[in-house]
């Protein structure tokens, strides 16, 4: 086709390939035969068939039935009309093989066609123009005629009609003409045409000769009579609009129209035809005028917003059309002409056709909407405004009544108000509380309906455009785009506020949607933010559920079940008010109502993990936050302290205060990170295992500062108890401790407890109120000893107490009291094992190791105030003679050794000579333990020696039984020994037997030897002991003679056992050595139990 010039365009437009073409043709061919199967299938056999006569023989026989000739005909025109269809199919395909001349020819023929249509329509052109310029030709002037009349103001040639010319009138005729006229046109009008003059023409004026009749808001109409026949008809004399915009002047042209009119219709009609006639012509007028006004505006501000509509005489109005698709509903008004009649009732002359409004709002009439239209003023733009306004207030009000329903503005804890402004509807608004903070004043365009939102807040959600997307979405959709738009702002305030907090958006989700469902509730729709603070630990996160219905704050502890997280503890954070401000102040407050929560959650499930039971209360907690509330915890203490004891001795322990704990939330800190400690070497190894060890060092040291450093957050619990009996606290004042604090005028102890948030405080509270009981049972034992002993200063962690000799005297004056020498001793709680410490003493220092073994164990302290105050006189007495041997024991003379055995046994050990030897020396034995007798303490005296013989006749029993046996001294002898009161007899009796005693042990050893068993560094002797069936343990304190310059006591490396048993059937000696030089068991009995206590030294 590149032969062809430029000039012939090449045709491709309206070609059909021909593999197309065949295959639709062989489609269309087989559906036409199925079709006519079918036809054929449903025709009527023959009538020879249905009878049953069929041709016998072999030689065929044709049937002529009429049936069988119709389908005969019917399927050779079938089969006819289908060969031609492919007959033509084969031409195609014949001339196809030629497509590429065929091609040029169409494009040949098309161009010679089209030369064609351009010479006749241009020949058709220019004949039109000579036949219009036959009446375009001027004629030519009358010269001649022009020249006589000009000259001589005469033509003869032309026809005179001999009309004689009226006489001129005068001025004065001419009024009175005038006055007649108005005098016919009164007289008629009041008198004879006043029944027929129609109601709209009641306002009328008379003057000048002429009648004028005023409609208002429509037109002023002139009229007159020529004759003063009553019954002849008033003429026409001029028009005029009565409203706004209107021409001032009629054309000639409409003027003549209307006069030919008017005349026509007050002949035939009189004034009321006159009047509907110019009534109908004026509505008609307002209509085009509307219209004429309406174009403009499309032309100009509401281009593109308005569309016109001519509907015969009535006029449609399109409005917001840009804010519709075209396919979709439209908002419009009807203007047209109504007849003001009611369906069913009687003519009314006085009712006339007005112009009506119909309002149709998206593709649906209004019904009951009414439009006043202003008569005077016709103003296409002010009714536009007037339909736009009432449609913004549909929208608005419909968004208003949507939103007042749902949860948060029904329960007024958000602000929702709508403001109407008839006359500018762009300054209707709806007012939405978002946040406490931050409101959204949507309003919309008169002109566009486009959505405008105020003020536009930062953020990538476009709330304006997506609102103006698709103005088609139900209200519900609309509302649901302002509640992700408030969701979205939230976020953003959260993440931009809440970050120089600690607090973070959790992105992505620590849960799927349907974990928070659960509890969130399944009505409603709910937009889901999680946020973590840095300093509480890592699976605990702050849930805010977001909807319509109403902000949801949950405290949620997320758990990992087989790789799905799921939620294992939630707790609702009530927060007054709901929709808070996202200040610094509220990010500090959740801070702390979460840590707060979170600390009771773990608190609670430890409770409820060990079975104590506990009641929380509402109460008021001067130490948080007005706007937060944290329930307080009331438990009871014997079940707290009964989580180690049993129930019975835990509620004994718990007698000294009323049964009740109550735990309140004081405060939540940020915790002062760890110091590092430095890198942990091990010796011994090689350079490998060094540099493992020292990796493993590294990586240790790098995961204890990242736990170092990372921020957390400690709770600071405030636990109360109160005691039953304040005055027993007296002497505790203000802060016992830097954590415990004691009101003694209300008789209430306050524990500040300090731990991380979601751990449990149990063990630490039930450590505090152990010490708190041990505290105040110690101080019970105190008050009620039966000896002399006083608490001098009570700390917490500390008692210290003062005790005599003496009995306690109901009614002595403390003063008197204080004139007796007082020694004092300091009871140490502050660990989980009490400690005593007792005076400066010899024998007090081996007495505090009894006494901490005892008050640890289960009879605890309350013997030892009055062991202490009984055993005074035997300290006293043994320290007085272990200063008066300090002198000889320099000297090399002999000594003394005082063991403990039991803190109401003791021996008094004297060795005469040198103590340095290993060869057995002669000695004395004595034993001195308590009895009690008529309920009143003694001490009871014996001696008894090592060996199978207890008391040898030697010299030493010799000076005993003499002292012993001396009249006048405040002790009794027995048999086994001898026995004295306590206090004062006691200390006579020990000075005594001490002063006889010393000059003979200073002797030589050689005059006193007696046999001693053979030594052995641990020895275990077995002998018969007459006085005592029982099973003692004594201890050696390894006490000798140091060198020069040392005391008298002196601890050995290694400690002795000496273990003593008696057995009535035999006396066999029983030797048992332990060579274990670090660790040597020692059995220790304390008084009044038959329990044995091992104690490794």
């Amino acid at each position: 086709m590149n032969d062809l010039p430029d000039e012939i365009q090449h045709i491709t437009e309206g070609f059909v390939p021909l593999n197309l073409l065949i295959s639709r043709l062989a489609q269309q061919t087989h559906n036409q035969l199925a079709d006519e199967v079918m036809t054929l299938a449903k025709m009527p056999p023959p009538a020879s068939i249905m009878n049953g006569n069929t041709a016998n023989g072999d030689s065929p026989q044709d049937d002529n039935s009429l049936e069988n000739l119709n389908k005969k005909g019917r399927l050779l025109n079938f089969v006819q009309e289908r060969h031609g269809e492919w007959v033509k199919a084969l031409v195609i395909c014949n001339w196809g093989r030629k497509a590429e001349p065929v091609s040029k020819l169409i494009d040949l023929m098309h161009h010679i066609n089209k030369t064609r249509s351009i010479y006749n329509t241009s020949l058709d052109y220019m004949i039109n123009i000579k036949r219009d310029l036959t009446f375009a030709r001027i004629p030519n002037p009358d010269l001649n005629t022009a020249l006589q009349v000009l000259s001589t103001g005469q033509t003869p040639w032309m026809p005179d009609l001999n009309y004689l010319p009226p006489p001129p009138m005068t001025e004065e005729e001419q009024m009175q003409w005038i006055e007649n006229l108005n005098t016919v046109l009164s007289i008629r009008l009041n008198l004879e045409e006043h029944e027929n003059i129609p109601a709209q023409f009641r306002d009328f004026h008379i003057g000048s000769g002429r009648v004028t009749f005023k409609v208002p808001g429509e037109f002023e109409v002139d009229l007159t009579v020529a004759d003063e026949d009553p019954k002849a008809q008033f003429w026409f004399l001029d028009f005029r609009f009565a409203f706004q915009p209107a021409p001032s002047e009629l054309s000639d042209r409409l003027k003549n129209a209307i006069e030919f009119k008017v005349n026509e219709t007050l002949a035939n009609e009189g004034l009321l035809g006159c009047y509907k006639f110019l009534h109908e012509f004026v509505l008609t007028h307002k209509i085009t005028e509307y219209a004429r006004q309406a174009g403009e505006l499309g032309r100009g501000r509401w281009a593109g917003m308005v569309a016109v509509e001519r509907l015969r005489r009535s006029l449609a109005i399109h409005y917001w059309s840009g804010r519709q698709p075209h396919d979709g509903p439209q908002s419009y008004v009807i203007i047209g002409v109504s007849s003001g009649r009611k369906a069913r009732s009687a003519t009314d002359q006085n009712i006339t056709s007005r112009l009506c409004l119909r309002w149709f709002r998206d593709g649906v009439e209004v019904k009951g909407a009414d439009f006043p239209l202003n008569q005077a003023s016709i103003s296409t733009e002010a009714l536009l405004q007037q339909v736009a306004g009432k449609h913004i207030e549909h929208i608005l009000t419909t968004f208003h009544t949507t939103l007042k329903l749902q949860g948060r503005f029904a329960r007024n804890e958000a602000s929702l108000a709508v403001n109407m402004v008839d006359d500018d509807p762009g300054r209707s608004e709806l007012r939405i509380q978002l946040t406490r903070e931050h409101f959204l004043t949507m309003t919309i365009a008169p002109i566009t309906g486009a959505f405008v939102t105020k003020p536009q807040f930062r953020g990538h959600f476009d709330l304006q455009g997506q609102l103006n997307k698709d103005v088609r979405r139900p209200i519900a959709e609309q509302v649901a785009l302002l509640e992700k738009f408030r969701c979205h702002l939230v976020e953003d305030e959260l993440h931009r506020r809440g970050k120089g907090s600690g607090w973070t958006l959790c992105n992505p989700h620590p849960a799927k949607y349907d974990e928070a469902k659960q509890f969130l509730g399944t009505r409603g729709s709910y937009v889901i933010t999680w946020l973590r603070h840095r300093g509480l630990p890592d699976n605990w996160y702050i849930m805010l559920g977001q909807s319509l219905s109403g902000d949801q704050w949950w405290l949620t502890q997320v758990s990992q079940s087989s790789g799905n997280a799921r939620v294992a503890t939630h707790a609702r954070l009530p927060l007054i008010p709901s929709m808070p401000r996202y200040s610094d102040r509220f990010f500090v407050e959740l801070t702390f109502f979460s840590s707060a929560i979170m600390s009771q959650i773990a608190i609670l499930e430890a409770m409820h993990k060990e079975r104590i039971k506990y009641v929380a209360q509402q109460r008021i907690n001067p130490a948080l936050p007005p706007n937060i509330k944290v329930p307080s915890i009331h438990v009871r203490l014997s079940d707290i302290l009964g989580r180690q004891y049993p129930k019975e001795e835990s509620k004994k322990m718990a007698s000294w205060a009323l049964d009740f704990v109550e735990i309140n939330l004081k405060d939540v800190e940020s915790r002062t990170p760890r110091p590092l400690g430095g890198a942990i070497t091990e010796p011994g190894l090689g350079r490998n295992d060094e540099s493992k060890a020292a990796e493993a060092a590294e990586a240790a040291e790098a995961a204890e500062a990242a736990e170092a450093e990372k921020p957390r957050l400690n709770m600071v619990v405030d636990a109360r108890v109160k005691v039953a009996d304040p005055a027993r606290f007296g002497p505790l004042k203000g802060n016992v401790e830097h954590d415990v604090a004691f009101n003694e005028s209300i008789g209430v102890f306050a524990f500040t407890i300090e731990a991380d948030v979601g751990s449990s405080i149990l063990d630490t509270l039930a450590h505090r109120l152990q010490a708190l009981s041990r505290l105040a049972g110690c101080i019970d034992v105190i008050r009620r000893s039966k000896r002399d002993v006083q608490c001098e200063e009570i700390t917490l962690n500390r008692i210290k107490f003062s005790y005599t000799d003496q009995p306690r005297v109901e009614g002595v004056v403390e003063q008197q009291q204080q004139k007796t020498e007082r020694w004092t001793a300091s009871l140490d709680l502050g660990t989980d094992k009490m400690r005593i410490m007792l005076g400066p003493g010899r024998c007090q220092v081996q007495a505090m190791k009894l006494l901490n073994k005892v008050i640890n164990s289960k009879q605890g302290f309350h013997a030892v105030p009055w062991v202490l105050s009984v055993t005074l006189p035997i300290y006293r007495v043994l320290d007085s003679i272990a200063s008066a041997w300090e002198g000889p024991a320099l000297n090399d003379q002999g000594l003394v050794e005082v063991d403990l055995i039991s803190v109401d046994h003791y021996t008094l050990r004297y060795r005469p000579g040198s103590a340095k030897s290993d060869t057995a020396e002669a000695r004395l034995t004595l034993h001195i333990k308590l009895r009690s007798h008529n309920d009143r303490p003694s001490w009871h005296v014996y001696r008894e020696e090592l060996g199978p013989t207890k008391r040898p006749d030697d010299e030493f029993q010799k000076i005993l039984q003499k002292v012993w046996t001396l009249d006048g001294g405040p002790w009794r002898c027995v048999n086994s020994g001898v026995v004295a009161p306590n206090s004062t007899g006691v200390e006579s009796l020990m000075k005594a037997t001490d002063e006889a005693i010393r000059p003979l042990a200073m002797k030589s050893p050689t005059l006193l030897r007696q046999p001693q068993p053979k030594p052995s560094p641990a020895r275990n002797v077995s002998h018969n002991n007459n006085n005592n069936n029982n099973n003692r343990n004594t201890i050696a304190t390894g006490v000798g003679v140091a060198g020069a310059g040392t005391g008298l006591f002196r601890s050995h490396n290694r400690s002795h056992v000496y273990s003593s048993s008696s057995n009535n059937n035999n006396n066999n000696n029983n030797n048992s050595t332990n060579a274990n030089r670090g660790q040597d068991k020692v059995k220790v009995k304390g008084w009044g139990s038959k329990r044995r206590h091992w104690l490794y030294l």
